[in-house]
């Protein structure tokens, strides 16, 4: 698949990889610099003081996420469905506001796609499932009302996993979304409709939902950011449920700081949330300039880096390096016991999830997909006691985390541990296995802060010899995103990785 014939693409080395000459293959592989000029895949930070300024209409803006989404959808799949003259309509009311002298801030004109479980009023949330083809929303989710209120465009309807759940990125209903670095690979799920549109240029920024890693291993695949906030922080009011206790929505952007701008437009308290968390909202973008001076980073010695992918392993322990030569003080931490944590995770969502869904398994049973069926059809034999010892271990889990990390501001991590499996490998049948192999290795590591509940970025740190992205993981303490996010950008500012783009492109 060849390159666009209107740019011109320069392989160029960035300061990570000038670093470590050992690695250079890895991270430069199938990378390209994009010309600035390029419209799709620019920022916030570079599209809204344009949009501000009224040197960029939220309209043109538009309108090239609706051109792109023209071109490439067909190879992609990252939609269910796309508003494309509400968007409009939308943009052109943006752009009133704006010249009439109410601009309402970074968000104001920026195109957003949501994933398929947030009720957007007048139209269907699928849950990307046939049995809700008809769940006409009555009203907004407190999310897309927030997002409506800073001016953002609602765009479409990305594509997910059947009700979420999943990591492959598969859904037999509505197919498979492809990755923009190579198409025969996934973007892993459940968000990966949401992953694919971003790092495709089709939307500027999206939002996922993530119960075991479904913001995270979709942003590792595909070379972008996408961050989990610490639960209860974002309202998921209006958003289908898949496990209450694990469920948390938040951002999926090219960039750390326009993770920060979406977080600045959609925190916050909210009744209608039982889980919402009455904390003070900070401006998630005021530490994104800190850098990594003084930072205190902790490095799991158990877990994270056994028998995990070699290429993936250099290129997060090269990133490690260079954030520790931009200042950052590096420690390592035994925690023999963090291997838990997913078995945890698991133990508590899948139970949640049949209670969310025994009615439908009954009544629309054949109407689920193989994996999904087999796997609430699993659960539905897990008894109420070994819930509730998976919640007990859950608070010893949390006890143990908070006492291992006390003196550390973040963990630095792999997101997934392997290579990006095509899409071939994650078909499944009544003949064969029932749930991909891949399944269960890709969540392993992102389920531990499903756990805890802590927040946790995944953003672009390098690129395997075969050109896909390899995603680092970031976690910090309980509404500490501010703290997150000041290293991701840090990390990325020293990387030189941000402009980067797949072939698609």
């Amino acid at each position: 698949m060849g390159c666009d014939a209107n740019f011109s693409f320069i392989p160029t080395l960035s300061p990570l990889e000038k670093g470590h000459p050992a690695h250079r293959r890895n991270l430069i592989h199938g990378a390209y610099l994009l010309p600035d000029n390029n419209l799709e895949y620019a920022s916030i930070d570079e599209l809204a003081p344009r949009i501000e300024a009224g040197d960029l209409s939220p309209v043109e803006l538009t309108q090239a996420s609706l051109d792109r989404i023209e071109a490439l959808e067909p190879n992609l799949n990252a939609f269910l469905e796309v508003f494309s003259e509400d968007a409009l309509a939308q943009a052109h009311k943006a752009e009133a506001e704006i010249a009439g002298g109410n601009y309402k801030g970074p968000m104001h004109g920026i195109t957003v796609a949501l994933k398929d479980l947030i009720d957007v009023e007048g139209t269907v949330t699928t849950g990307g499932s046939t049995i809700l083809k008809d769940n006409m929303a009555t009203s907004d989710a407190t999310i897309t009302r927030l997002l409506k209120k800073a001016g953002a465009i609602i765009i479409g309807k990305a594509a997910l996993v059947e009700f979420a759940m999943g990591a492959t990125g598969m859904n037999p209903h509505y197919g498979a979304s492809h990755n923009p670095w190579n198409l025969k690979r996934i973007c892993c799920g459940s968000s990966m409709g949401s992953a694919s549109a971003v790092a495709g240029g089709l939307s500027v920024t999206a939002i996922g939902s993530d119960t075991g890693g479904s913001i995270r291993m979709p942003a590792a695949v595909t070379g972008t950011a996408g961050l989990k906030p610490t639960y209860g922080r974002v309202s998921r009011a209006g958003v289908l449920d898949l496990s209450w206790s694990c469920d948390h929505v938040g951002p999926m952007t090219r960039t750390v700081a326009d993770c920060a701008h979406m977080m600045n437009a959609i925190s916050g308290h909210d009744p209608r949330d039982p889980a919402s968390a009455d904390q003070p909202v900070p401006d998630f973008t005021s530490g994104l300039k800190q850098g990594l001076q003084g930072l205190r980073i902790g490095v799991p010695l158990d877990f994270f880096y056994d028998d995990i992918d070699p290429e993936i392993e250099a290129a997060v322990r090269a990133g490690i390096a260079l954030m520790e030569r931009e200042g950052a003080i590096v420690s390592e931490i035994s925690m023999p016991w963090v291997s838990q944590g997913r078995k945890i995770n698991v133990g508590v969502n899948r139970p949640e999830a049949v209670s969310v869904h025994e009615e439908w398994l009954a009544k629309y049973p054949d109407q689920y997909s193989i994996e999904v069926r087999a796997r609430l059809e699993a659960a539905s034999y897990i008894p109420a006691t070994e819930y509730i010892r998976a919640q007990r271990a859950r608070r010893w889990f949390i006890e143990k985390m908070t006492e291992a990390t006390r003196d550390v501001d973040v963990l630095v991590t792999p997101t997934v541990p392997i290579q990006t499996p095509t899409i071939e490998e994650c078909i499944v049948s009544p003949d064969g296995d029932l749930i991909a192999p891949a399944t269960n290795l890709l969540g392993i590591f992102t389920g531990v802060f499903d756990t805890t509940g802590e927040p946790s970025l995944s953003l672009n740190c390098g690129f395997t010899e075969d050109g896909m992205p390899i995603g680092m993981m970031i976690s910090g303490k309980p509404f500490e995103e501010v703290t997150v996010l000041r290293a991701g950008a840090g990390f990325e500012a020293a990387a030189g990785l941000v402009n980067r783009r797949p072939p698609i492109a």
